[in-house]
């Protein structure tokens, strides 16, 4: 799953570029991925120091009323929340996308976690053939809000809807992702693949009728060392 996290500021807002929220307070859902995406976004605009965050609710809805109350200067959220704000009269000043991911506990057999990826594929597949067709379950998932009943599938920017057939976790991304959130203070330790993915339960996955894996764009940091010294004995 790829999600789109928008940071967005009030209608009335002086704000049109991230890096004017230099030491202004962004709400964040502390923990979720909308979360981590905003301090990249911000990260990229401004020195670390000149961050400045704060705990706010997970419900994009409350971040978005409390946006438009005048309680921060913006907050980050996800579709059908981008396209509410919108509706608002929001304004994006920044966007990026982010790997969903999912999590399973030992109980899970590879059998099981193989027929989920199958499932999750062809979701892809039919979404993707037909974005419009589909946007209509962000309407039906929040039945008693308001707001977003008041969509229709024509409000929503296609753009933001982005899909990638489910694949093993490249270990290069992984480490990187655990190296980020310990430069932030927010795990400990060195990364551990092992630890962090069961490359056993994977491989067994795709060995009962799994999608076949995909390269990674580019090779793993120890292989990219050996063939780096292979180029090097050539010349």
């Amino acid at each position: 799953m790829v999600v789109c996290a928008a940071l967005v500021v009030a209608p009335e807002s002086e704000i049109y570029t991230p890096q004017e929220l230099a030491y202004q307070p962004v709400a964040l859902d502390y923990g979720n991925g909308t979360g981590y995406a905003g301090l990249q976004m911000l990260e990229g605009a401004m020195p670390r120091e000149a961050v400045t965050t704060r705990a706010a609710p997970a419900h994009s809805g409350e971040r978005i009323a409390g946006l438009l109350r005048g309680e921060f200067a913006a907050t980050v959220v996800q579709e059908p929340w981008i396209t509410v704000a919108e509706k608002a009269g929001c304004r994006i000043v920044s966007a990026t996308f982010f790997h969903g991911t999912w999590v399973a506990d030992r109980s899970v057999t590879a059998e099981a976690y193989a027929a989920f990826v199958r499932a999750t594929t062809r979701a892809v597949r039919r979404i993707k053939a037909d974005k419009r067709r589909y946007v209509s379950y962000f309407i039906r998932d929040f039945p008693n809000v308001p707001e977003v009943q008041a969509l229709r599938p024509e409000d929503f920017n296609l753009g933001r809807i982005q899909l990638k057939e489910p694949g093993p976790i490249p270990e290069h991304e992984a480490r990187w992702a655990w190296e980020w959130m310990a430069g932030w203070g927010l795990l400990e330790g060195e990364f551990a693949c092992d630890a962090q993915i069961n490359r056993q339960l994977e491989t067994e996955a795709f060995a009962a009728g799994g999608p076949t894996p995909r390269p990674p764009l580019y090779p793993d940091r120890a292989e990219r060392d050996v063939k780096g010294t292979e180029r090097g004995r050539l010349r």
